[in-house]
């Protein structure tokens, strides 16, 4: 007969081991920058490790929209060839100047083109559209007057759409649903060379699920302060879209310059409010059979922190002028560490320049934005609308 102790701990085992499929995961979250820092670049960790803590929570994606990329796999080749090639393709060709005033003219084409004609259209919609097209430019060198409105409104409905329900359902349910086939077979139909990309999807969505959020959110703002100078540095960086005049602070350093609006935008309404990581390495056999601890670092907390500076919750881009920021922490809408955003030196600039773009051809063409009662995110924009002048 076996010895109590160990009877009791065989029961134990085997009732842990068999309830696991049920047991919810146990979650904490940090508030933190220190913490946050320590979350997302842990000391005396493998690069195969950190993959791997980022993978698991992304699997929904999988689900979601097929990716294959590193944000869905802990395989170092793979992060090694989709960072190498993602940094290809947004770094385009020639130099930094060049490519630069090639996306403004992308923008300021897009911009106008999907301008409504008679009715009104929704405001989210239209910037979804927007960048979107410049993405597939930008990425693909899709020749954008081969984009028909209406298949660029499903296909952008359509990622919001799955990226909502893969939080909600299960990869049975997402399976189900068509709708990844029928959007995957317009975008076949906008990127020429197919086959040097079989899942085009893996450099769309982080480039484009993020980017309109920061782009309808900068141009929220240039109508909300018309009358104050922001919305004159939006429109002025729209004129000259260099790097020089992205970070310049106009009138005498009293007009905030292009890039401290983005870097505030990214500051209040990070796009990524929260990162996940399980926890792939334990040193407890308890561990092993009770569902890993996701943690998750709460970037929109630490970024409404007093760290930053007073009234963290107001909009203010004169928070990142040089003279008020001595001693202030970074931003973390880009994550932080070794798995930092690849495009985190390049993706401020793009949104600043579609965002001007945007809003220049919106008054360029005797447009109008019906201001909504708050500033959204993924959602959240009821009432804002762009329509004719009247």
């Amino acid at each position: 007969m076996l010895p109590l102790f160990l009877s009791l701990f065989l029961l134990i085992f085997i009732a842990l081991w068999a309830a696991k499929p049920f047991l919810k995961p146990r979650v904490r979250t940090y508030k933190r920058a220190a913490q946050i820092r320590s979350l997302l670049n842990p000391p005396d960790v493998s690069l195969g490790s950190l993959l791997l803590a980022r993978a698991a929570p992304n699997q929904r994606l999988v689900h979601a929209f097929g990716l294959s990329s590193t944000f869905v796999s802990g395989d170092a080749k793979i992060h090694r060839s989709f960072t190498t090639r993602a940094k290809a393709l947004i770094a385009g060709t020639g130099d930094k100047e060049h490519t630069w005033w090639a996306v403004a003219q992308s923008a300021e084409a897009t911009a106008y083109q999907f301008l409504p004609v008679q009715q009104n259209v929704a405001f989210a919609t239209y910037v979804q559209c927007v960048t979107f097209a410049i993405v597939l430019s930008i990425l693909f060198n899709t020749d954008l007057d081969t984009l028909c409105y209406d298949d660029v409104v499903y296909v952008t409905d359509i990622i919001n759409k799955r990226w909502t329900d893969s939080k909600l359902k299960d990869a049975a349910a997402m399976r189900q649903d068509d709708s990844l086939h029928r959007m995957i077979a317009h975008i076949d139909r906008w990127i020429a060379n197919r086959d040097q990309y079989p899942n085009p999807l893996n450099f769309i969505l982080p480039a484009y699920e993020t980017m309109w959020r920061v782009v309808a959110v900068t141009v929220a703002y240039a109508y909300r302060c018309r009358d104050n100078a922001l919305h004159d540095a939006v429109i002025g960086f729209g004129r000259d879209p260099t790097e020089e005049r992205f970070q310049a602070f106009g009138e005498d350093g009293q007009q905030p310059s292009m890039q401290a609006i983005i870097f505030e935008v990214l500051r209040l309404h990070p796009p990524t409010r929260h990162i996940a990581r399980a926890s792939v390495e334990s040193g407890s056999w308890l561990h092993t059979f009770i569902t890993p601890a996701i943690q998750i670092a709460d970037i929109e907390a630490v970024h409404l922190s007093d760290d930053y500076g007073e009234n963290a919750c107001a909009f203010d881009p004169m928070r990142f002028h040089p003279s008020r920021m001595s001693g202030r922490p970074e931003l973390y809408s880009f994550g932080y560490g070794r798995l930092r955003c690849i495009a985190v030196a390049w993706a401020p600039m793009a949104a600043a320049v579609i965002a001007a773009k945007v809003v220049g051809q919106i008054e360029e063409a005797h447009c109008s934005v019906t201001i909504g009662r708050k500033i959204g995110g993924r959602s959240g924009w009821d009432g804002w609308v762009v329509g004719k002048e009247t």
